[in-house]
């Protein structure tokens, strides 16, 4: 039996569980839109998908992936005043990943510049790792690419949550090993995108995958920071980044990142190739949503 994986997006304040009304349906090689008030933003949800699983795949994998063998259904409602959020699954068997299922609601604009991006960030983790992944790193990657004014208030939030008289942030050894969202989620969704953030600043998008690969192989996490960020150990990597938010997330200098494309995880071990050489690159500079 293959184990359902869940993502969950707090912003939103209603659960989306509600069924989704007969509405306009649009269908691209990998999504089918369905429930959009009119054609024409089926067409634009759709598109967008499609657009940002391309788009996303380049900057966090180095090249775009093959098509799905079924298409995901995204299930849409649409409204001014709904909270921007959605849930997206799918089943891990056996190395692989399948049976996308998507729910998302909120404004348009929303819908188009965050909650897609942050959604199919979720289906391209999965689709390389083909595993289950630390929660900090799913939630934080796929909030990453969201719109700079949500970006914003997370970093907000999270000067709040770190605040001596307030204390919620997690000890890094303990946010690494979280399988399951906590009862209280928006600080560990405020550090969680802190952290991949910084370790994007870092080294990279394909410099943390591989991080997190290791880490997650291993489960020494402190040989996997030590590797690839040169911090002697957890701890250390989390003094690191307390200094860079208290100084107003500055950017460090770059560590070079590999200069391939990533294979998908379960290969790229196999295959004995945990270490790739590394040379610098520049990362896309294309816009996600036009």
């Amino acid at each position: 039996m293959g184990a359902q994986w869940e993502t969950a997006h707090y912003i939103t304040p209603r659960a989306l569980q509600q069924e989704v009304q007969p509405g306009a349906r649009f269908a691209t090689a990998n999504f089918e839109v369905q429930g959009a008030p009119t054609p024409e933003l089926a067409k634009l949800f759709c598109e967008t998908a499609e657009r940002c699983r391309r788009e996303l795949a380049v900057l966090w994998l180095g090249d775009e992936m093959p098509d799905w063998s079924a298409k995901c259904p995204i299930r849409v409602q649409v409204g001014e005043t709904l909270g921007a959020g959605g849930t997206t699954t799918f089943v891990f068997n056996n190395g692989e990943v399948y049976g996308w299922e998507m729910d998302i609601q909120g404004s348009v604009r929303r819908i188009v510049d965050s909650v897609l991006p942050h959604e199919i960030t979720h289906t391209i983790l999965a689709s390389h790792f083909r595993r289950p992944i630390p929660r900090w790193l799913d939630e934080g990657a796929a909030t990453s690419v969201e719109h700079v004014s949500e970006r914003e208030n997370y970093r907000r939030l999270l000067m709040q949550f770190l605040r001596e008289d307030v204390r919620k942030g997690l000890p890094f050894n303990r946010m690494v090993a979280l399988k399951e969202y906590p009862s209280d989620p928006m600080p560990f969704y405020s550090q969680g995108f802190s952290v991949v953030e910084y370790l994007i600043d870092l080294g990279g998008h394909r410099r943390l995958l591989e991080f997190a690969g290791e880490g997650m192989e291993s489960g020494n996490w402190n040989a996997a920071v030590w590797k690839h960020y040169g911090k002697a150990n957890l701890g250390e990597l989390q003094l690191a980044w307390i200094d860079w938010v208290a100084a107003g997330s500055r950017t460090p200098p770059p560590v070079p990142v590999p200069a391939t494309p990533l294979r998908p995880y379960a290969s790229v071990y196999a295959a004995g190739l945990d270490s790739p050489n590394r040379t610098p690159l520049r990362e896309p500079l294309k816009p996600i949503i036009r």
